[in-house]
């Protein structure tokens, strides 16, 4: 079928390719149980609109099945959000990944996050490789402009951040999370601002703003909000609201945070209003992953990086007024199928060379009968560790959970939502085999490897690379605490013990060129004066740490007690220029191992001139 899109134009997406990553290859992998019968899954269908239908997808951080007062918590206020889920598509079982870089990598690709190289959150195991084509791209393809505002945890260099992955226009921050949500420091583009104000009340302004300024043409603008993640970090007036209401700091401020983007997603109702696009967009309303702590989840088991019901199912709802019926689609669904079903929605074709993992829901929301069967949604948490477990399988009614040794759990969380009995003895067949199918699956998915690849380096003329600690080598250190640093930019996610002696990346460069190197670092004045060497494979420079830095700034709206973040006043100095070659290459920073004092790495900076 032709594209019903903008008059003029063709759908073109153009596969990647760099010195970094090779040609994309598909592998699709959708199981389905026996008694499946044939079904077309990709079939779009017809409409005589000629202009596209825009998309807003909302994007939320941890925040559980249970943080919404129409799943059943009268702890939490959440009306614009409950009126939207009531005028919706609602999926009651939707599956995501058990943390937030494989989520988003799935409902970006389509794909698998394993297949995408996706196999943790930290260590550049969360970035998705470069040769993946993005929902961005395939948006942007056919026509949509394209821009993501918020949280992007899939690769913070170029090909793998938010503009070498589809999106015209960015304005958030590649990593896990901010170390304070008001003033924020973001990036945009390729420059770096610094924002007034909560951090979900400024991302949806620049919404508000994107959206107005692309009202006559279709747009795809994802959303991302980092809340309530870091749930301690919560305005005022939302906090004192709930801890009125008797919460405990915990609670009263994630439930703060949550009311907050409730009230957020009301102003982004109303701005579509006005602007009279309201009827021409879908909004999709998501969640990355479970709770990052216990709370209340519907009596759902398990938390964020948990592998039960808890951990992966979350709330989802697809909305368009005056088109999409309100209906609740009661089969399992999951982050791999909304690329495929937006699209679908849309009605223009995946290309070609995309085979996704996910299916094509669009003609069930639209009225059609539900897909015959039961399929196999898998999900995988080892955090990095080349192994098949601790995975799961969801199929219909049944849920399989393979523990750290492989052993089986199984769940009928139809009956048993809360997964109190564990059936995997008295259905041993069943257990079986669904325990076949994901050690099949899971070696379909890894077939091209887990390990990341090297962080790349812009080659483009004035453009900078940042090697943030988070990114380094992990066989590099020799502190066996040290092993899981998660990604942020402006955490305290350091090298901060002297006596490691040596960290380095491995790094890809594009082609010959010189670099300006330079240090970004925090050290007391005991370690101030002390020499740092920094080494690739060509050079040796030795830099002097003159000038010390301690300056702390705790984030402003901290509820809960504990450690506090921090900003950090990161001094920066030269390491001067440098000749690299092509290719891939170490560079490494060494400490002197019996200098007093601290010193804090932040990473490297390299610009190219």
């Amino acid at each position: 079928m032709p594209y019903r899109g903008i008059p003029g134009t063709s759908f073109k997406v153009v596969m990647k390719q760099s010195s970094h990553v090779a040609k994309l290859q598909v592998f699709p992998f959708v199981f389905f149980l026996p008694e499946l019968l044939s079904f077309s899954l990709f079939l779009p269908f017809s409409s005589s609109a000629q202009t596209p239908p825009n998309v807003l997808f909302i994007l939320t951080d941890d925040l559980a099945w249970g943080d919404l007062h129409c799943h059943g918590n009268d702890s939490v206020f959440t009306p614009n959000l409950d009126r939207l889920a009531e005028e919706s598509v609602q999926f009651d079982r939707f599956y995501v990944g058990p943390a937030g870089a494989s989520t988003r990598a799935g409902l970006l690709t389509g794909r698998y996050a394993l297949r995408t190289g996706v196999s943790g959150e930290a260590h550049r195991r969360q970035v998705i490789r470069a040769g993946e084509v993005t929902m961005a791209e395939v948006f942007r393809g056919a026509g949509y402009r394209t821009a993501l505002f918020g949280k992007w945890e899939n690769g913070a260099q170029y090909p793998n951040d938010p503009t070498g992955q589809g999106f015209e226009e960015f304005s958030g921050f590649c990593g896990d999370h901010l170390p304070d949500y008001s003033d924020a420091l973001l990036t945009h583009n390729r420059d770096t601002l610094r924002t007034e104000g909560s951090i979900t009340d400024v991302l949806t302004d620049k919404a508000i703003g994107y959206i107005s300024g692309n009202r006559e043409q279709p747009f795809f603008c994802l959303l991302a909000y980092n809340t309530p993640h870091s749930r301690g970090q919560c305005p005022g007036a939302y906090f004192d609201k709930y801890k009125k209401a008797g919460l405990t700091d915990k609670n009263a401020a994630v439930y703060g945070l949550v009311e907050n983007i409730d009230d957020n997603v009301g102003r982004l109702l109303k701005a579509l209003d006005s602007l009279g696009i309201r009827d021409h967009t879908y909004i999709v309303f998501l969640s990355d992953n479970g709770p990052g702590d216990l709370r209340f989840n519907g009596g759902l088991r398990g938390q964020k990086g948990s592998l039960y019901e808890g951990g992966l199912r979350v709330p989802c709802f697809i909305h368009r007024r005056n088109y999409l019926a309100p209906r609740h689609l009661p089969k399992p669904a999951a982050d791999i199928d909304l690329l495929p079903t937006l699209t679908g929605l849309c009605e223009f074709p995946l290309p070609g060379a995309i085979q996704p993992d996910g299916v094509n829901f669009s003609r069930i929301m639209l009225g059609a009968p539900d897909f015959p069967g039961d399929r196999m949604l898998f999900f995988q948490f080892s955090d990095g560790k080349t192994a098949p477990s601790p995975g799961a399988v969801v199929s219909g009614r049944f849920s399989l959970i393979l523990d750290k040794n492989g052993h089986s759990e199984l769940y009928n969380v139809t009956n048993d939502p809360g997964q109190t009995r564990n059936l995997a003895d008295s259905l041993a067949k069943v257990a079986a085999i669904l325990k076949t199918s994901y050690l099949n699956w899971y070696a379909d998915v890894t077939r091209a490897g887990t390990e990341p690849a090297p962080v790349p380096v812009d080659g483009r003329k004035g453009a900078e690379t940042r090697l943030p600690v988070s990114d380094r080598d992990t066989t590099a250190s020799r502190r066996p605490t040290d092993n899981f640093i998660r990604p942020g930019d402006l955490r305290q996610d350091v090298w901060l013990d002297a006596r490691d002696s040596v960290i380095w990346w491995m790094i890809d460069v594009p082609e010959r060129g010189i670099f300006d190197v330079s240090l970004q670092y925090s050290c007391d004045s005991l370690f101030a004066g002390s020499m740092v060497v920094l080494v690739t494979d060509g050079s040796e420079v030795k830099i002097t740490v003159d000038e010390p830095s301690r300056n702390q700034l705790p984030a402003s709206q901290y509820r809960v007690s504990g450690k506090v973040p921090m900003e950090k006043g990161w001094k920066t100095v030269s390491a001067g220029k440098d000749v690299l070659d092509q290719g891939v290459q170490t560079i490494r920073v060494y400490l002197p191992y019996e200098k007093k004092g601290t010193v804090e790495i932040k990473g490297l900076v390299m610009k190219k001139l």
